[in-house]
């Protein structure tokens, strides 16, 4: 029986399709007439959660967050033009921090490039830097070789963004017009159409041997007395706490856990303070490790990267996918392994070494270092940005999500958050380390989560975007920020720039002088500025039970806070310091 249909729309439902097929949840789409095929086929299936988002920079940011929570691909659907190029600084934070994305533009046909046509520009593998996979899909067709080949590409892009080389990938989508499918454009039998439901390309095996490695570094552990496991931002497994704790009581290993990897929240064992201890000259000079395995990204401070520089430890570093994540570029060895199975296999292979003094020599330096920054939090005012990180953990409910921007709150979260078995589920844009699209990343993780999430961040991260907060209200997603408002770029500070005066003033602190509150009422939303601990704790309780956007703002002194992370790291350095002379006149 023959059947009248669009060719565009038949191209993209077996698109669609194949995409449900392989897993594929959610989908972010914004409007525009070129794409109009992908978003029919998207919108009229039953089988995705759709979010409709005017700004495509919003929106992938958005995808963005899904895909953080729910470890899976989400779909972006754009059209032609410089609606494209928005997508680009979600795309080069999935690609650093291996986020899988299904980039899909629409595109106009080939023969209008460079013929002066509306909303054409050259599309063909724009984010070639900062992409996993990429093909031109090219024009639509009803030959049966090709609907294949469309198979096996999206296939291939699939299984590449979650598998093979974890990030996001680009299919560029070429479509002439008409778009809409009431307006047919051939006539097909309904047996062809059908013939395409089942077929599926065979998934590409995956065969690594690391024993040669495993051995290298089994040795490396049974000759090294004093070694350390540094843990930088990923998204580690359920199982990855218990594996690293098991593998660091075996070789007498502690585990320094970066601010941003999350580990700090599965534990209350990790070590957290040693910003501190590498700051400390005589800690470098007697106590300097020997061996250091590195798992996920690298340091968040400036202290620790250059404690990897000056440091004469040997270093390896372990990953999924064999990325560097070495700015020192002192690394000897890269291990492309999963960081559990390299923890079992590792933890099989040696024998328990008698490490007890190095581990508790460190641990008591970390304790001191903890009860030094106790100490410090317990003394200084409210809202110094250091403590109210500090406090903001302190209230996080158990499971909850906590999104903490780039900039100085990372930072403060990287010195100041000590462990806990709290089981957070901490979320950063550590990839490319920029302040944009954060808001929407918050949004998409709480948009599918069930616990509550909190973001934390400065006034120029918040107002970078500030269309992000229109898919709270359109999606009533309940989030909560805690916007630490410095008055500008206040990490500046700390930069030898600040020495400049008006040209700091006016070219990098950049003080907006917004009213924040005028903005958020804008959408409808909740805001309090609060001026004291209690006001600050009440604030946050309260806006747990909301069910809508939260902006509870606290203003904060760049040039003081400047003053007591100094005062911080003089304490905590003079701490350490002393119990070291002690060990030595032992």
């Amino acid at each position: 029986m023959k059947q009248l249909i669009n060719r565009n729309t038949f191209w993209c439902s077996v698109f669609v399709e194949k995409l449900s097929k392989l897993g594929i949840k959610y989908v972010c789409i914004s409007p525009g007439s070129r794409s109009t095929p992908l978003t029919l086929a998207f919108a009229s299936s039953n089988k995705f959660i759709v979010y409709p988002i005017v700004d495509e920079r919003s929106s992938a940011f958005f995808a963005l967050g899904i895909a953080k929570k729910t470890n899976s691909p989400v779909a972006i659907v754009t059209t032609s033009g410089t609606a494209v190029a928005e997508l680009y600084p979600a795309i080069i934070e999935a690609y650093f921090q291996r986020i899988p994305l299904i980039v899909c533009t629409a595109d106009r046909p080939h023969y209008l490039q460079k013929s002066g046509a509306n909303q054409t520009i050259n599309q063909n593998n724009i984010f070639i830097n900062h992409i996993r996979y990429f093909a031109n899909i090219g024009m639509p067709s009803l030959n049966q070789k090709k609907i294949k080949k469309l198979i096996d590409v999206t296939f291939a892009a699939v299984s590449t963004a979650l598998q093979t080389d974890k990030g996001p990938v680009h299919l560029n989508f070429p479509f002439e017009k008409p778009f809409e499918p009431d307006v047919p454009t051939d006539t097909l039998n309904k047996d062809f159409i059908k013939s395409f439901k089942y077929y599926f390309p065979k998934p590409p095996s995956q065969l690594n041997d690391n024993n040669k490695e495993i051995s290298f570094v089994s040795k490396k552990i049974s000759e090294k007395r004093k070694g350390i496991i540094f843990c930088g931002y990923n998204k580690y497994s359920t199982d990855f706490a218990d594996l690293i704790l098991r593998l660091s009581n075996k070789i007498g290993f502690p585990i320094w856990a970066d601010g941003s990897s999350g580990l700090r929240f599965s534990n209350s064992t990790f070590h957290e303070n040693y910003n501190v201890l590498i700051k400390s000259k005589k800690f470098l000079q007697l106590l300097d490790p020997e061996f250091i395995i590195q798992f996920g990204g690298a340091p968040t401070s400036n202290a620790m990267l250059e404690f990897y520089k000056s440091t004469k430890a040997e270093k390896i570093i372990v990953n999924m996918f064999g990325d560097r994540n070495d700015p020192s570029l002192t690394a000897k060895k890269i291990i492309k392994m999963n960081p559990d199975d390299f923890c079992k296999k590792i933890n099989t292979m040696i024998n328990d070494k008698n490490n007890s003094l190095w581990f508790e020599e460190l641990k008591a330096l970390n304790t001191l270092a903890e009860k030094s920054k106790q100490g410090f939090l317990r003394n200084v005012p409210f809202n110094f940005e250091g403590k109210i990180i500090d406090e903001v953990v302190k209230v996080c409910p158990p499971k909850s999500n906590l999104v903490i921007s780039n900039s100085l709150p990372i930072r403060d979260a990287d010195y100041f958050v000590s462990s806990n078995s709290k089981k957070i589920n901490l979320f950063t844009n550590r990839g490319a380390s920029g302040i944009d699209g954060i808001n929407s990343t918050a949004l998409g993780i709480a948009a599918v989560s069930k616990k509550p999430t909190i973001l934390v961040t400065g006034d120029l991260a918040f107002f970078h975007d500030l269309t992000g907060f229109y898919n709270s209200v359109k999606f009533s997603i309940p989030l909560i920020i805690i916007l630490i408002n410095n008055h500008g770029g206040g990490i500046f500070e700390s930069l030898p720039i600040a020495r400049f005066g008006k040209i700091f003033k006016e070219y990098f602190q950049t003080d907006l002088k917004l009213d924040n509150k005028k903005l958020v009422k804008a959408y409808g939303a909740y805001y309090n500025k609060v001026r004291n601990l209690t006001q600050f704790k009440n604030e946050i309780k309260l806006s747990l039970n909301r069910k809508s956007l939260s902006v509870i703002e606290v203003f904060t002194d760049a040039k003081e806070s400047k003053l007591l992370r100094e005062k911080y790291w003089h304490l905590g350095v003079k701490s350490i310091e002393n119990y070291i002379d002690a060990l030595k006149h032992k």
